[in-house]
């Protein structure tokens, strides 16, 4: 099988999973799940832990303030913004939950979204819905599968407050037209909020270029940093236009016995109790794929995936699962005779890690086209044209 990006040579590819322990003797595709960690990862997430063992974790991140200040600017150096722009939280759920929860609702209201949607975003909208008496509205599906732009804009009217899409959904290789929304928002006046969790690190995301008010990501996934981080981008105009649903010390200064003052940047939606040693992984993770060379990071990754995508679709017993316009580097399947745990299961033995993706994952796409549950595969560019071949291999003869 050839290589499908030239811009990494072999020797630069075995330099990177010699960089990479979890390759070893695993072959790992599950990357939109948790990556595997790099070397400088885990060497920034030990040092800080280390520290916090010597002097305790209040003076360890004292004396780690300015590298832990370099977290922002490299967060601008890949999505774009400014690094006030940005706040870093537990998770890309926290994240979410606290943009999303900070939109003023009221009665008659609406929220408009994609049928694509992720479970935990879509169990928020139905709670400050009943909560607030506003309306849900769901942009559907084209003829092509895609999502119907004409469909979603003609939701919109002058009570809608927010449009809330996924840029990659969790269960499929789907990527929704994120540029064209941010211009429909734009046009209407009305916030843009995208959960950029799955695409973040496997493909370009910029927020100036989208046009979005809002966007959430995490450290684990396609960004090789570790779990417990995320964060969240908002621009200087869509932070004036809402107030945190919660304030803490860190969003607040408590200026008079019957006073505070907000902060006027994105860290309003920051905790000051932190992770710091997590975050500080989560910068050595970003400062690796700069080094790099993003561009060449997201072309090998993606070229993975369609190759995949290829030769799984291809193989007898096999049934792909992804739209047909689906390119992101989520690959999704079933095996005939199997369900989709028995074949994570199954392929577990072997020491291949996939996922599962679930119809309560992404019900109203899932449930459409009548898949109950899927196999979800996920490459990225440290994983090799051989690793491919044998997973096909493995799921031919299971």
């Amino acid at each position: 099988m050839t290589a499908p990006d030239k811009e990494f040579t072999s020797n630069q590819i075995k330099a990177l999973r010699a960089e990479t322990p979890g390759a070893t003797n695993r072959l790992h595709f599950d990357n939109c799940g948790a990556s595997l960690m790099p070397l400088p990862v885990l060497k920034a997430l030990r040092d800080h832990i280390d520290l916090e063992a010597k002097v305790g974790g209040y003076v360890a991140h004292e004396q780690q303030f300015a590298a832990h200040e370099r977290v922002y600017g490299s967060l601008v150096a890949l999505l774009g913004g400014g690094a006030s722009n940005y706040a870093l939280t537990s998770s890309a759920v926290d994240a979410w939950n606290k943009a999303f929860y900070s939109v003023a609702l009221k009665p008659g209201d609406n929220i408009v979204t994609a049928f694509n949607e992720y479970c935990s975003n879509y169990v928020a909208f139905l709670q400050q819905a009943r909560r607030h008496g506003a309306e849900l509205r769901v942009a559907k599906a084209g003829d092509d599968g895609a999502l119907d732009l004409t469909h979603l804009e003609s939701l919109i009217d002058q009570n809608t407050r927010l449009i809330a899409i996924a840029h990659v959904p969790s269960s499929s290789g789907q990527v929704n037209p994120v540029v064209e929304v941010g211009s429909i928002a734009k046009k209407h006046n009305v916030l843009y909020l995208l959960d950029a969790c799955q695409a973040v690190g496997q493909m370009r995301v910029n927020v100036d270029e989208i046009g979005c008010d809002m966007l959430t990501g995490t450290s684990r996934k396609f960004m090789r940093g570790p779990r417990g981080v995320g964060f969240l981008y908002i621009s200087h105009e869509a932070r004036k236009a809402i107030e945190p649903a919660m304030l803490s010390n860190q969003a607040a200064a408590w200026v008079s016995a019957d006073r505070y003052e907000l902060r006027n940047d994105a860290r309003i939606f920051e905790d000051w109790e932190r992770n710091v040693a997590d975050q500080l992984a989560f910068g050595a993770a970003l400062d690796y794929l700069l080094a790099l060379g993003p561009k060449k990071v997201f072309a090998r990754t993606q070229s993975l995936a369609a190759t995949l995508r290829t030769a799984l679709y291809e193989t007898a017993g096999v049934s792909g699962t992804c739209p047909e316009n689906a390119k992101a580097a989520i690959v999704t399947f079933n095996k005939a005779g199997m369900t989709a745990p028995d074949v994570k299961a199954a392929l577990e033995q072997q020491g291949i890690g996939v996922q599962v993706a679930s119809v309560m994952h992404t019900r109203l796409d899932l449930e459409a086209r009548g898949i109950e549950s899927t196999v979800r595969v996920s490459p990225h560019y440290y994983n090799t044209e051989d690793e491919i071949e044998r997973f096909v291999a493995a799921v031919r003869a299971l």
